[in-house]
């Protein structure tokens, strides 16, 4: 039975365990290295202030310059009043918007008195002509049907059918 005193060896390696480590700190290096990391920073902002001070400068510095308004309207009153004016004459009175294609424009009191004579057929689509395929086609298709009771020839018979005749 081993005793209590004797050191206990590391059997995979043969290395005997070393003394216990202190329990304290040597709380001096670790201030001044604190220290001197917090002198660092103060110095390099303070560096970085002057440089920017008396190095860089800034366009918030520079006095502001002033500009004249813009000059779009003289009158802005009269330019509405003669605005409205006109798109007043323009709902108002009878004029040619395209003469050649025979488009006019009419006054927007006409055109409802007109649109309310004509009733619910104001609003109804306008009439498209019916078109109606030939007699015998198939509305379209590339061959007519064939006749009732017969039986559809292939495309190459129906050619040499229509050269035969």
């Amino acid at each position: 039975m081993p005793e209590a005193s004797a050191p206990v060896r590391d059997d995979a390696a043969g290395h005997a365990e070393g003394p216990p480590e202190a329990p304290d700190i040597r709380l001096k290096p670790v201030l001044l290295t604190g220290l001197f990391i917090v002198v660092f920073v103060a110095v390099t902002l303070a560096g970085v202030r002057v440089y920017r001070d008396t190095v860089i400068t800034s366009p918030n510095t520079e006095p502001a310059r002033t500009f004249d308004g813009p000059a779009l309207q003289r009158d802005p009153q009269a330019d509405l009043a003669r605005l409205l004016a006109d798109q007043r004459r323009r709902l108002e009175t009878y004029a040619w918007v395209d003469r050649a294609h025979g488009i006019a424009r009419m006054p927007v009191t006409e055109a409802m008195r007109l649109l309310a004579g004509r009733g619910a057929q104001a609003y109804a689509a306008p009439l498209q002509p019916e078109r109606v395929p030939p007699l015998g086609s198939r509305g379209g298709a590339a061959s007519p049907l064939p006749p009732p009771g017969t039986v559809a020839a292939s495309p190459q018979e129906a050619a040499s059918q229509k050269e035969g005749r």
